[in-house]
């Protein structure tokens, strides 16, 4: 279906992983309820804020961009900038020095900033939960010492409200050591300190390096702007949360930093990947959540760019782990970045991309400790002055798949199989990756990686009307290319494999404009990526 609906885990277009952070509706009409398109829902009243734009799945054509509500629009004042740095960028002193200089040079343009947590601090806060939880240990020395570093670089004495989150921190932690429970609402909440130690301590050193009479930063946890989610726990190791960022976050962060555009009296540093449900209860957007973050903070206050600044040059052609020969990408679509995100690239947030490309506000990726470099420009579409050299913009892969072959008889000419097979990966909560059906066959892809499947209890189920054929250790090489180019590349991609005596298990292509995936041994996967790096990036 295409347009994700119901804050659900799954959606069988083959492409959606999670309506996490793509909300369901969409603030954004104050047209009369007779004249909404067919995708856009009244909510019942007679405010404009009732009307809500229906989201579509993340690698679907979006349709024609809503603009927020007139009433919300500024009539003055400058748009401002979005400005996100992962947890590599503020790993250490050094780096939140160098963050805090990038955040300085954009001054002219209005920043807000949106930060992760301090290098691997979320890590540091899971380990500490489970050691909790398992050997009864209390014990946050290790968050507690990157905090601390940092002051003592700056030789300033640690900030009270530092101490408290410590403090309480070590509470929490105790009362999962005593009730031996570390429930997704607890360990939430846990990591949640993450970022909130992270906010308070990049703006004690940027106010402290600034200049007098500059503007001061101030620290903002997300929900005191009005982040709000649904209800539901964020996967510890992916990009998975059972939470969707809901409607209303839109128009109450437009009403909390609007403002900001005619008069610019602070720098926000706001903490990404967490928010709160409506009983207040805290809640995550799943790993490298604050890329989501960032978007839904610049989508709702139509910002002039949202920049989210890693420790890469941008996107790449390629996994530069994998081919050390990768090299940034120039510029690519909101539709090619979500493939490319969807199918592999670790770059941006799968679900980090939509509430942008609605907008139409523009992404950059760039590096932080190189930001002279322009990195890459993510747009709603191409202009002329947008070279690109080749016939494939980039590629992703994803090993360690799953592949689920299910053939039936009962398919020919008959309809309501499908419905019932689809039925039952709703019932075990299954996100599928890429579909493809034959007379009486369906083959599909799962990644487990992603969310965990239990295979068994599912592979029993649909026996019951099919025969099931499970093979495990496969992967996906997924080319970004153009329709009109596909041919050509399906041509020289194939007699790749065949030179590379590469067997082809599954081929995606036609759903999206701009994807052609492979479905392929995993053993296979580094060669035929050398291979076709090679082949379509250094000749």
């Amino acid at each position: 279906h295409p347009w994700a609906k119901g804050g659900g885990t799954t959606c069988f277009s083959g492409r959606c992983k999670s309506t996490s952070g793509m909300p369901e509706e969409w603030v954004g009409t104050d047209r009369p309820a007779e004249a909404l398109p067919a995708n856009v829902q009244s909510g019942g009243g007679t405010s404009p804020h009732e009307y809500f734009y229906m989201l579509p799945s993340p690698a679907a054509t979006p349709p024609e961009s809503p603009k927020l509500d007139p009433t919300l629009e500024p009539k003055d004042g400058e748009a401002c900038l979005v400005m996100k740095f992962g947890g590599s960028s503020l790993a250490t002193s050094e780096h939140l020095r160098r963050a805090a200089d990038i955040v300085n040079s954009m001054m002219s343009r209005r920043p807000l900033v949106v930060l992760s947590a301090m290098g691997k601090t979320t890590n540091e806060l899971l380990a500490a939960a489970n050691r909790a939880l398992l050997e009864g240990e209390v014990d946050i020395s290790k968050v507690r010492k990157v905090t601390e570093d940092v002051f003592q670089d700056l030789k300033i004495p640690l900030p009270s409200d530092i101490t408290e989150l410590l403090e309480e921190l070590f509470r929490v932690l105790s009362g999962i050591s005593l009730l031996k429970e570390l429930s997704f609402n607890t360990r939430d909440r846990v990591v949640s300190f993450g970022e909130r130690l992270a906010i308070r301590t990049f703006t004690a050193l940027f106010n402290h390096l600034a200049k007098e009479g500059s503007v001061q930063a101030k620290s903002i946890d997300s929900w005191e702007a009005g982040m709000l989610t649904s209800s539901g726990g964020g996967s510890a190791d992916s990009a998975f949360s059972q939470c969707a960022v809901l409607p209303k976050t839109y128009s109450n962060l437009y009403a909390y930093f609007a403002p900001l555009r005619r008069n610019y009296t602070y720098v926000p540093i706001i903490t990404g990947y967490i928010a709160k449900d409506a009983a207040g209860i805290i809640t995550t957007l799943g790993r490298d959540g604050s890329d989501l973050t960032a978007t839904v903070v610049g989508a709702a206050i139509q910002a002039s760019e949202v920049q989210i600044w890693k420790d890469v040059m941008g996107v790449m052609t390629t996994d530069p782990r994998v081919v050390p020969a990768a090299r940034p990408v120039c510029v690519l679509t909101f539709e090619e970045a979500a493939e490319l995100s969807t199918f592999g690239a670790k770059v941006v947030h799968p679900a980090a991309i939509l509430p942008a490309w609605l907008a139409r506000v523009p992404i950059s990726v760039r590096n932080s400790t190189a930001p002279e470099q322009p990195g890459t420009r993510i747009v709603s579409e191409l202009d002329s002055k947008d070279f690109r050299d080749g016939r494939v913009a980039a590629m992703s892969s994803k090993p360690d798949i799953t592949m689920i072959v299910i053939r039936s008889t009962r398919m020919l000419g008959q309809h309501g199989f499908l419905a019932h097979v689809f039925q039952v990966f709703n019932r075990f909560e299954v996100s599928i990756d890429v579909i493809a059906t034959s007379e009486v066959t369906v083959s599909l892809t799962l990644d487990r990686g992603y969310k965990t499947v239990d295979l068994d209890a599912l592979r029993k189920e649909l026996e019951q009307v099919a025969q099931v054929e499970l093979r495990e250790k496969m992967a996906m090489l997924t080319l970004i290319v153009d329709r009109r180019e596909a041919t050509a590349v399906f041509r020289e991609a194939f007699q790749a494999f065949e030179a590379l005596k590469v067997e082809v298990q599954m081929v995606s292509h036609g759903a999206s404009n701009v994807n052609v995936t492979f479905v392929i041994p995993d053993d296979k996967l580094l060669l035929c990526s050398r291979d076709f790096h090679q082949r379509f990036f250094e000749r």
